[in-house]
């Protein structure tokens, strides 16, 4: 009786141990079947998938110990096809992001060269208005001289008169040849500035990132900006925006020219300048300090007029916080 009783419980024992594995190797396939249909993953890992499908075919012919390593081996196989199906959607996603960034930076270069189109369109406008005014002047002019000839055929005019008209025009020519080339000279200057400030490049120091403006910006030995410079200052807002939560700081340098003093309170000046300028553009004051440094930081020789250009600047430095 007691042989037949535990008979029967070794026999309930194998049974509920073969449901258990039988239930752990459905699950199994479950499991796996969930993962190869996610189309998240369907692309990718064939060959890992391929090893735990086999992996649990193997397992229904299995037995005893073996069975026991052979789920071991699926489960391994398994993870190992989930987690390099994982690392290879990762990749193809920072492919995807990497195209996106590449189409945005294309964008933004074809903006930078709509904006320069604008400004080429602008400064071509000038020029012909600069034209059609001497055009104008000219005309006048003209108009003078056929007036004072038309004159002098008239009885009542002396020739003192007409001598006087004559002087008048030519003088007026001169004003007006005068005026188209100061005109010239001032465009170009404009276009030079212009120029200089788009090529402005920022360098990175152990305070921060450097832009430097050189003291083609200001009238000569003044704080003044000038206007152009004012109207071409895209670049260096540029250059802030791209860092929008880190302090400013503004320092003015000098050449040795001139007395310490003066030199310092230029320097000051120049640099309160370039503040107010940025706080009239929308940059936050408080994120803004000026310093005027003076003749105290040269980065050139103050015994060449090169070196003293160099030495006179306006350096604007995004600190690292």
């Amino acid at each position: 009786m007691n042989k037949i009783i535990l008979l029967l419980l070794l026999t309930f024992s194998f049974n509920a141990f073969t449901a258990k594995k039988n239930l752990e190797l459905e699950a199994l396939r479950i499991e796996f079947d969930t993962f190869i249909t996610d189309d998240k993953y369907k692309p990718y890992a064939k060959t890992q998938k391929n090893k735990a499908k086999t992996a649990i075919e193997d397992l229904y012919k299995a037995r005893g110990k073996l069975k026991e390593h052979a789920v071991y081996l699926a489960r391994h196989e398994l993870n190992s096809a989930k987690m390099m199906a994982e690392i290879e959607y990762l990749k193809q996603q920072i492919i995807f992001e990497d195209e996106k960034l590449e189409a945005l930076n294309i964008e933004i270069l074809k903006a930078d060269a709509a904006v320069a189109r604008w400004e080429a369109d602008k400064a071509q406008l000038l020029l012909n208005l600069q034209a059609e005014e001497t055009e104008r002047e000219r005309i006048e002019k003209q108009l003078a001289l056929e007036l004072a000839s038309q004159k002098a055929n008239e009885a009542e005019i002396k020739q003192a008169e007409l001598e006087a008209a004559k002087a008048y025009a030519k003088k007026q020519e001169k004003v007006a040849a005068l005026a188209k080339q100061e005109a010239d000279l001032a465009f170009e200057e404009i276009d030079a500035l212009r120029r200089q400030l788009e090529s402005l490049a920022a360098r990175e120091t152990a305070e921060g990132m450097v832009m430097t403006l050189g003291d083609f910006v200001f009238d000569s030995a003044s704080a003044n900006i000038k206007q152009a410079a004012i109207d071409n200052f895209h670049k260096i807002l540029e250059f802030i925006d791209g860092y929008p939560d880190r302090s400013i700081r503004i320092e003015g340098h000098t050449d040795s020219s001139g007395s310490e003093a003066f030199n310092l309170d230029l320097s000051q000046d120049r640099a309160d300048a370039v503040k107010n300028l940025l706080i009239e553009y929308g940059i936050d004051s408080l994120r803004i300090e000026a310093v005027g440094m003076g003749e105290s930081m040269p980065i050139a020789d103050n015994n060449t007029e090169a070196g003293k250009a160099k030495n006179r600047r306006v350096e604007i430095i995004i600190l690292n916080n």
